[in-house]
């Protein structure tokens, strides 16, 4: 039974992520499965039900992906951090596509959205006081500076996505989006961290 949710999980996503959640009906996930609309409505009973395991397999997913703890890790660098949260985002790229529209649709899912997005705010926070730390950041010119560039840094992240749709861009660019998260960093770094910033976006501008 395991086994099979987590087929439906999976193939829900496949076909949100090619047409867009709304466009998409139970019977075709089980279409797409090959087993009976009756089959999967026994695991789920509506398209609601499925949301709410798609949406914690996204949560989970992401917590398995230990970002926290990787900032932690002096080895590990910012901006591999960064690619990894991108990629998360173009594996479930239909929510951050469609992210108005779900929540509007499935209201449920609003406020366990609105935590996940105040804990993405404070990883990035995280991130930006790890710069700090290291040296490559300044401090803080006046209160709020970095709340804001961490809001900014959120929105890029999670909107990147969409404005790639918009222009038509048919392939999931990740090092435009690495590339134009080091762009906002980049004003507030020190000396040291200009130098690190500029080597980043050298090789992300290459591919």
């Amino acid at each position: 039974m395991a086994k099979t949710r987590q087929n439906i999980i999976q193939t829900a996503i496949h076909l949100f992520n090619e047409r867009g959640v709304v466009n998409v009906r139970i019977k075709e996930i089980a279409d797409e499965l090959n087993i009976s609309n009756g089959n999967l409505t026994y695991h789920y009973k509506t398209k609601q039900d499925l949301m709410h395991s798609v949406y914690r397999y996204m949560i989970k997913t992401l917590e398995e992906m230990s970002i926290g703890n990787q900032l932690m890790n002096p080895a590990r660098k910012s901006i591999e951090v960064v690619r990894g949260y991108l990629e998360y985002i173009v594996k479930f790229r239909f929510f951050y596509q469609d992210t108005l529209e779900i929540i509007r649709a499935y209201p449920e899912l609003a406020k366990a959205h609105q935590r996940q997005v105040e804990q993405e705010q404070t990883i990035i926070k995280n991130l930006i006081y790890r710069s700090i730390g290291k040296g490559e950041l300044k401090q803080e010119t006046f209160p709020g500076l970095y709340d804001s560039l961490a809001h900014s840094i959120w929105m890029t992240l999670h909107f990147w996505l969409t404005q790639q749709a918009i222009r038509g861009e048919v392939k999931n660019n990740l090092e435009q989006g690495l590339l134009t998260i080091a762009n906002l960093l980049y004003p507030y770094a020190t000396e040291d961290g200009a130098t690190v910033f500029e080597k980043i976006q050298g090789v992300l501008a290459s591919h």
